[in-house]
Formats: C-alpha cells, sequence, structure tokens
C-alpha cells in the first residue's frame, strides 16, 4: 500500500501503527492497526493500494487468528 506522506505524517501523529497479514483462508491482504487503544483491521483489495472495508476488533480474536494460522504477517 502507497501513502503519501501527508498520510504517513497523520499516522505518526495519531500513533498508528501498521502490520501487513494475509488471511490463509480467503486470501486477502490486510493490515492490523492499532487506534484509539484497539485493533483495526483494513482489508485491501488484489492491487494492496485500495481499501475494500475497515472494522474495529479486540486483542482476543487477533490472537486467536495469528495464533490459529488464519493470519500470516508479511515483511513491511
Amino acid at each position: 500500500m502507497l501513502l503519501t506522506r501527508h498520510a504517513m505524517d497523520k499516522l505518526a501523529t495519531y500513533g498508528i501503527d501498521k502490520e501487513r497479514f494475509t488471511d490463509a483462508s480467503t486470501g486477502a491482504r490486510g493490515l492490523l492497526m492499532d487506534w484509539e487503544g484497539r485493533p483495526w483491521i483494513v482489508i485491501l483489495r488484489e492491487d494492496v493500494e485500495t481499501v475494500v472495508t475497515t472494522y474495529p476488533s479486540d486483542d482476543r480474536t487477533v490472537q486467536n487468528r495469528f495464533g490459529g494460522g488464519r493470519w500470516i504477517l508479511l515483511n513491511t
């Protein structure tokens, strides 16, 4: 995902970090972001530059998906 300098600055200003992952069950690419004290999931289109949807999650769900092998971290 390519972000403008402005977008990167905003992420840094708000303390939002991101980790890239692949969903092994669907093949979808996504980002895990921490915002306002909770994880948010960003699902990307195949071009990995277009956001399809975002939704809030919780730590338990995130841990279960990584721990169970459904989500696989990619190098950022």
